[in-house]
């Protein structure tokens, strides 16, 4: 790509990817120490903590598909800022309690918002790349995303042990409510105008597309596969001697490598196509999870987990590439939303099966387990047309 046209495509992303940055950060500014909040401050049982964040994961997942339906109908930037909205009012919520029951219910709504927000940029920067150059538009929203993860990551935990959660949770509400200022000043906000795409669903994409069902049952595999071992990252690094801030630095290497490649790869996929790089993806994501699963040493695992972000990364801007050409312009919200429904859906269970599993193979079965799960989608992946 020329330099005018990746300067192009920067224009188009634009906006998106500040806003996108912006919600990112809030959300990780707490996110990855909710777990220790609820457990060691709270003083609330693991079983609450299961329940909690299982009510957030299930809240984002239901909520895309209509989320998506009303950004096809109504505009990208409205439902980006009721999803922006709905996070800064959660945050603000969880400052002000300590009650379990409430705390769900401020894990709904900012599931719910959060869920909203990105099924509605990654439809906005999608129409904005066309079909052409959704690897690269949509690559350089997701870096912004990806690079406001991993500024909230190091933030939060600062300002929690200096300010108190109360504060940690508020800073959150005010960047949510700060990313609605680039969300109104986005410009090419479509409508849905083709009202025969209108009525798709989930169902009529998998009984009357071959593309799209072929990809869904790939990436179905490769969910369940990944997030089978995910929970188990962190214990082979523990397993491995590193504390609390050595696994820190670790997912740290493996986010920052995904900033620094999803845009190199954004414009690979605009260039051969999204089927052959989701499908190497899957094929590279066995390789990089074995390393990680065999690493020995502190200074293997942080080069693995390095491997990791890098093959990470070309799994979004290939996956919206093809998406995109499924829904040819139009109704491209639902076709989002409808891939996201069925791949959050079937992440929910991947925890508690390699829970499981655990008590009978250990952490290298679970990895060996995972990887082969998801080598099962490149059959699928090989299918997509085009």
């Amino acid at each position: 790509m020329s330099t005018e046209r990746f300067t192009s495509a920067l224009s188009a992303a634009g906006f998106s990817t500040l806003a996108y940055l912006l919600a990112g950060c809030s959300t990780w500014l707490w996110y990855p120490l909710f777990g220790k909040y609820l457990i060691k401050d709270l003083m609330l049982g693991g079983e609450v903590l299961g329940a909690i964040m299982t009510l957030y994961n299930l809240s984002y997942a239901f909520v895309v598909l209509p989320a998506g339906r009303l950004s096809d109908k109504f505009g990208r930037r409205k439902v980006m800022a009721l999803g922006l909205i709905l996070m800064g009012v959660s945050a603000t919520i969880m400052a002000y309690t300590r009650d379990p029951i409430i705390l769900s219910i401020a894990c709904l709504i900012s599931g719910a918002g959060y869920g909203s927000f990105i099924v509605s940029v990654t439809a906005y920067t999608v129409e904005k790349g066309g079909v052409k150059r959704t690897g690269v538009v949509y690559g350089i929203a997701l870096s912004g995303g990806l690079l406001g993860e991993v500024i909230g990551s190091f933030i939060g935990g600062s300002v929690k042990e200096l300010f108190g959660s109360t504060t940690l949770f508020l800073l959150s509400s005010m960047v949510s409510f700060s990313a609605i200022i680039p969300t109104i000043l986005l410009k090419g906000d479509r409508h849905l105008t083709d009202s025969s795409r209108g009525s798709l669903s989930v169902k009529s994409l998998l009984a009357g597309n071959e593309s799209f069902r072929s990809l869904s049952i790939g990436l179905i595999f490769h969910t369940i596969g990944f997030n089978i071992l995910f929970p188990f990252i962190s214990v082979h690094a523990s397993d491995l001697g590193l504390s609390d801030y050595g696994i820190g630095v670790v997912n740290s290497a493996w986010t920052l490598s995904m900033v620094f490649t999803t845009v190199p790869w954004g414009l690979l996929t605009d260039r051969i196509g999204g089927r052959w790089i989701l499908t190497w993806h899957l094929i590279t994501s066995f390789a990089s999870w074995m390393f990680y699963a065999y690493s020995w040493n502190p200074a293997i695992i942080m080069l693995s987990a390095i491997f990791m972000g890098i093959v990470s990364s070309m799994d979004m801007p290939a996956r919206r590439k093809i998406l995109a050409e499924i829904a040819d312009g139009r109704g491209v919200g639902t076709t989002i939303a409808s891939l996201d429904l069925i791949t959050s859906m079937t992440s929910i269970p991947g925890p508690m099966v390699g829970g499981f599993l655990y008590n009978y193979v250990g952490v290298l079965g679970i990895f060996w387990i995972g990887s082969l799960i998801n080598l099962v989608g490149v059959l699928f992946l090989l299918k997509i047309r085009g």
